[in-house]
């Protein structure tokens, strides 16, 4: 080998051990530098700290709306009797958030950290339990998996370690799934896992990046009709006539069929136009979509690549667009068209989007996804008119799921992670009593298969801890900072042992990450920042440097390690210790462009967290309007509502019509300019459920109109996504409506 190969092998050694180094070293490297880079890396951290947690709190409270959701919907229907309100209402109290707490002992607390470091560090075992578990069990378990047990979503040993649980999983699906056809399509606890890794932070920013603008800009043209189904545009269309002349002439009769509807030339002459729109709207979604290939998370690329590699293991003779027929079924099936679809459950839009954009958003999402698919028009044949869509763009398509593969992979990163998590004292985990006892449920319900080998580790530990613990109720449910550590491997104290590596190796990290510090510290005017650098002069420099211990104390040991490398051969005074100076020049130039890249990062996700952030108070809403209707109605089942009439009267509480247009109660409004500022309205509540809203005008006594409102009608406006609620002279919003009612009467007891 050349002195030069040998030269860049040892460089590229050094490369893969210095993320070991230097992140052991970086709680010692916070404390110490102050520099404009280390600040903004703080920021940034914290922020993704926050956007973690945020996530969670949002994944559990989306669990408590969408089981609401349907219970409301009975309740409202009168078909839900007095123990299932109670149930209901049982499993919502002390909805807040959980108080901190510990485990009632400290051996407790020892043996299920050591059971959660196992599960955390060997992910084999919740791959096994994902694909044990039934549907019902699915979301509690991935919210602890998720947003827990993986839960810090910007660390990479423990993102990498939850993608090392999807190939498990992966790999079993396409091994037991006989049919090419239903995989990753069926909805089951894998698909649900799949579908729930792409609501953690990094892949919400991505929507947030790529998709909101588009969307946004799609749903503000309310009247945009591009609906190409031959018999509603039919419908539509005869409905408009009899509106505009009273009548239908008898070549327009009512009833035909969808096959008579797409024969009908004036619905052809209206449907062409759309069409166009159509393909051009997809082809701008497709191309934000192809032009940000570089936003697109690791974690959901490299999913990607696993579909990739484990279709051609499986199919060695699938043609290369068959297996992108499967990273599509992933990539647009469980993360872009769910997004498009449902816009505001991804926090993309602020309201639900009226009746047309709604339909045009379905239109692309299914573009899309025929796209990616094998197109099939069996059910919808009005779709196949939108075929040059995808002869147009089926090979561009490809490329981009073929680049979506293209990543590289952490295995070696890994093993140097976990030999890490090994030598730290401090990894622990935020997790609450019932997480913990119903991830010890689970593996002990399934512990016949999970622990064949009584000798296994998992085994080992289940034996120890005994039963798992009930579920305690919500008030007694607290949050511990769980300690992690092996109860077998030791922390490791020789490193150059552990991952063979050299001594000399370890020393010219050191050097290499002393001289950064020093050279980050140091004022930018200093003769001494020149370069090239003078490796002997930036030492001397710190050493010498007045009231500062801490660079004293770095500038000796830079000038120690200078003397043992040139002992050790591996530095050359004669050189000026080119082959170390030219790593830290290299160092620091990468430093200086990662601070744009750190502070651009920290932009997008400030966005992506206050727009979680608003959601997390969205759902909160929506929660206390369930939990108040729901103690009225139940006041009323046990006959109290007659006892408390006399005192229900609540309010008037009054708002002007400024109040509500800023809050966006008001969405439209009638009311000339310049009478608005004498507008006002009073909410008032006679009895429990009930409202009264009237509008008036300054000055003069009576209301111009009321409006009698019922909180069953609201939710299942709502319900059913009618925002728009008429008072004649203004539109209102329903969302904001109820929570505007909840603000005011929910905090006063049955509303």
């Amino acid at each position: 080998m050349s002195s030069v190969d040998g030269r860049s092998a040892r460089q590229s050694k050094r490369y893969s051990v210095t993320a070991l180094y230097l992140s052991m070293s970086a709680n010692e490297r916070d404390m110490e530098i102050e520099d404009d880079l280390a600040k903004a890396q703080k920021t940034l951290r914290d922020l993704k700290t926050k956007i973690s947690a945020q996530s969670k709190k949002n994944f559990v409270l989306e669990k408590d709306v969408r089981y609401l959701d349907s219970r409301i919907a009975l309740l409202i229907q009168n078909r839900m009797a007095l123990e299932e309100q109670n149930e209901v209402a049982n499993h919502l109290d002390d909805a807040a958030d959980v108080q901190e707490g510990s485990f009632p002992n400290d051996e407790k607390t020892q043996r299920y950290g050591n059971l959660l470091f196992l599960l955390q560090s060997e992910p084999r075992h919740i791959a096994h339990l994902c694909r044990l578990v039934t549907m019902a069990e699915i979301d509690s378990l991935l919210q602890t998996v998720m947003f827990t047990i993986y839960g810090n979503q910007y660390e990479s040993r423990e993102e990498h370690l939850l993608l090392t649980m999807f190939q498990s999983v992966l790999t079993w699906q396409f091994d037991n799934t006989p049919e090419y056809s239903s995989l990753l399509r069926a909805n089951t606890p894998v698909s649900r896992m799949m579908t729930t890794y792409t609501r953690r932070g990094p892949g919400q920013s991505y929507l947030k990046v790529v998709l909101a603008e588009r969307i946004n800009s799609l749903i503000e043209l309310k009247d945009l009709d591009l609906e190409i189904n031959p018999l509603k545009v039919y419908e539509r269309m005869i409905a408009q006539i009899e509106e505009d002349t009273g009548s239908l002439p008898a070549t327009l009769p009512k009833g035909v069929t969808a096959e008579q509807a797409a024969e009908n030339e004036q619905v052809q002459a209206i449907i062409e136009p759309r069409l166009t729109m159509l393909v051009e709207i997809a082809n701008s979604f497709l191309t934000t979509i192809i032009d940000n290939l570089e936003e697109t998370p690791y974690g959901i690329r490299w999913i990607c690549k696993q579909i990739r590699s484990l279709s051609r293991r499986k199919y060695p003779d699938a043609q290369d667009q068959v297996i992108c027929t499967l990273i599509g079924g992933f990539f647009f099936l469980r993360f872009i068209n769910p997004a498009i679809v449902t816009p505001r459950s991804y926090m993309l839009v602020d309201g639900t989007p009226a009746e047309y954009p709604r339909r045009t958003l379905t239109l692309i999402a299914k573009m899309l996804q025929n796209l990616a698919n094998k197109p099939s028009y069996a059910k919808e044949p009005y779709m196949a008119k939108l075929q040059p869509f995808i002869h147009q763009n089926k090979e561009r398509a490809n490329r981009f799921l073929n680049d979506l593969c293209e990543v590289q992979d952490f295995y070696e990163t890994l093993e140097l992670d976990n030999y890490v998590a090994l030598s730290k004292k401090d990894l622990e985990l935020s997790i609450t009593l019932n997480e913990v006892y119903a991830t010890h449920s689970l593996l002990e319900k399934h512990s016949a298969e999970l622990a064949k080998d009584e000798n296994s580790h998992l085994n080992v530990l289940l034996q120890e801890l005994g039963p798992a613990p009930a579920q305690l109720p919500r008030k007694e449910n607290k949050a511990i900072s769980l300690p992690l550590f092996s109860k077998w491997e030791t922390a490791i104290d020789d490193l150059t042992a552990a991952l063979d590596i050299t001594q000399e190796e370890v020393f010219f990290m050191e050097a290499k990450s002393t001289f950064v510090q020093i050279m980050r510290s140091l004022p930018s005017n200093s003769v001494v920042m020149r370069r090239p650098l003078r490796l002997e002069k930036v030492a001397d420099a710190a050493a010498t440097l007045r009231n500062d211990a801490v660079m004293v104390r770095k500038g000796i040991r830079a000038m120690e390690l200078l003397s043992q490398l040139q002992e050790l051969k591996v530095i050359d005074r004669a050189d000026s210790f080119s082959l170390l100076r030219d790593e830290v020049e290299q160092e620091l130039v990468h430093l200086g462009s990662l601070k744009e890249k750190v502070i651009d990062e920290t932009k997008k996700l400030d966005e992506v967290y206050r727009t979680i952030r608003d959601h997390n108070g969205y759902l909160v809403g929506q929660l206390e309007t369930y939990k108040s209707y729901l103690h009225n109605v139940r006041s009323q089942s046990e006959g109290k509502q007659r006892k408390q009439q006399k005192h229900q009267v609540l309010g008037p509480y009054k708002f002007t019509h400024q109040q509500l247009e800023k809050e966006g109660v008001i969405q439209k409004s009638n009311v000339p300019d310049n009478r608005r500022a004498n507008i006002y309205f009073n909410f008032t509540s006679p009895l429990p459920g009930t409202f009264v809203i009237s509008l008036h005008y300054k000055g003069r006594n009576r209301g111009l109109l009321e409006l009698d409102l019922k909180l069953d009608d609201l939710l299942e406006m709502q319900k059913e996504n009618q925002e728009d609620l008429d008072l004649e002279y203004v539109q209102f919003n329903v969302p904001k409506v109820l929570a505007l009612l909840n603000k005011r009467f929910a905090r006063k007891k049955g509303w």
